[in-house]
């Protein structure tokens, strides 16, 4: 985008400081308030946003002079401590209205600190970049652009396609004029849209507002089925890639979480079932609760999986690949059932699969015993071994850093060998058998072992 398009006037829309002055206030808040919005409608791999409530703070928008980036560069930014957020932007390319598509511009902010869509065409809109929550468009006050918007109702259809082919629908809730300095228009704190008319009529504009709407079948032009019906653990075919969600788990206290997140594990495989090779990395997987907010990829939550992380690769004829597919989420977030959207961006197919979800940790329905302790004949190490019984409904997974032996001076042992290998996973209703091996302690007579969440203290071990 040239520099004369993005400072051209175009009906002086968002012109002066009061709306900047809003906007790199918002540059301030910490992502972590987008995660507590709990959607995003982003491509990501790394750790991802989620749900949040009425209170949060607003998205931060870019700040100005920030150049943007071209299709599946990522943005990177703070979210607590030593952790970061990885966000991949799928840009809007056209917009919906009617009958009628809009080309997409996106826009940054002018080095003086206005804001003036460089649009001079009226079948293009302005979008203001990093609106990504309550997605912010703007179009030219033409004759034709003016109608349009006045003739749409309550339950219109507002549809937005972005650079992946992914079309995200809005359902207008209504229209108002609101005054030309009202910031109101930049609120990020629900998922939508806002359609603003660029033109000033007696200190007012024409807005639009659109509501956010999950499809209960997403895009499937690649001819893969697009069914909301499909349960956990049922087979779907994608064009030729069968996907299976085997089992689902939820970690609200892993020690790697950030502070007000959780874990939510999907264990599943990936079957080619046609005569050609694939790549896994063309599919797209979305996490999305009740009210419609989206959660992506959480690496660090992908590696606790019974499976390898699905980082994509080729897959031959006929094999099976296993996969788990991390996210961070609220904790205590309220939704009986998660959707699972798989997308398979080389084709368009799509699917989405029912998860039952419950905000209890698995491990509250777990028993954990220590049944033996036995030292080596060298002395040097001891093996501890044990049993853990799911009482629950969603499977148990035991890292290996949630197995500790410390001493009551603080030192922690290093663990020789497991069995099985981590990480360990417990299906609903079932036990597995442990065993652990650690060094053993030379300077302490006592000792505690830790699984998860329960210790049991060591004695006499010199």
């Amino acid at each position: 985008m040239s520099d004369e398009n993005q400072n051209e006037p175009a009906g002086g829309f968002l012109n002066g400081r009061g709306p900047i002055i809003a906007l790199a206030a918002l540059t301030l808040i910490s992502l972590a308030a987008v995660c507590a919005l709990g959607y995003s409608l982003l491509n990501v791999n790394g750790v991802t946003i989620g749900g949040g409530d009425d209170n949060v703070e607003p998205t931060p928008f870019t700040q100005p002079g920030i150049d943007i980036p071209a299709n599946n560069e990522s943005i990177v930014s703070g979210i607590s401590g030593d952790s970061t957020i990885s966000l991949t932007l799928d840009i809007p390319m056209t917009l919906t209205v009617g009958e009628r598509d809009f080309v997409v511009l996106p826009q940054t902010i002018n080095p003086d600190g206005s804001w003036s869509p460089g649009i001079s065409s009226d079948s293009s809109a302005g979008w203001v970049y990093g609106s990504i929550i309550n997605y912010i468009m703007a179009l030219q006050p033409s004759s034709e652009n003016t109608a349009l918007l006045q003739s749409l109702a309550p339950g219109s259809e507002l549809v937005m396609t972005t650079q992946s082919g992914t079309d995200f629908v809005f359902e207008v809730e209504g229209s108002r004029q609101v005054p030309v300095d009202d910031l109101s228009v930049f609120s990020q704190l629900s998922p939508g849209m806002t359609l603003v008319l660029m033109g000033e009529e007696e200190g007012e504009r024409l807005i639009v507002d659109g509501r956010y709407t999950v499809s209960d079948s997403p895009s499937a032009s690649g001819g893969g089925e697009a069914n909301s019906d499909i349960e956990m653990g049922e087979p779907v075919q994608l064009d030729g890639m069968q996907v299976t969600i085997e089992n689902a788990t939820y970690i609200p206290d892993h020690p790697e979480t950030p502070s007000g997140f959780a874990f939510f594990i999907l264990d599943g495989t990936l079957q080619n079932t046609t005569a050609t090779t694939i790549d896994a990395g063309s599919l797209r997987p979305i996490l999305i609760d009740e009210s419609g907010n989206q959660y992506v990829q959480n690496s660090v939550a992908s590696s606790l999986g019974a499976n390898p992380p699905l980082t994509g690769g080729f897959v031959a004829s006929g094999q099976i690949l296993p996969f788990s597919i991390g996210y961070q989420i609220p904790t205590g977030l309220s939704s009986t059932t998660l959707i699972a959207q798989l997308l398979r961006q080389d084709t368009g197919a799509g699917v989405q699969i029912k998860i039952p979800f419950s905000s209890k940790s698995a491990i509250e329905s777990a028993t954990i015993t220590l049944q033996s302790v036995q030292v080596s004949q060298d002395l040097s190490s001891m093996v501890l071994s044990g049993q853990i019984t799911n009482g629950g409904n969603q499977p148990i997974v035991v890292a290996q850093s949630d197995i500790t032996l410390r001493t009551p001076d603080g030192a922690s042992y290093l663990i020789l060998s497991s069995n099985p290998p981590f990480p360990w996973t417990v299906p609903a209703e079932q036990t597995l058998l442990y065993s652990v091996t650690f060094q053993r302690p030379l300077s302490s007579d006592s000792a505690v072992f830790t699984v998860v969440n329960q210790p049991f203290q060591l004695n006499n071990l010199q």
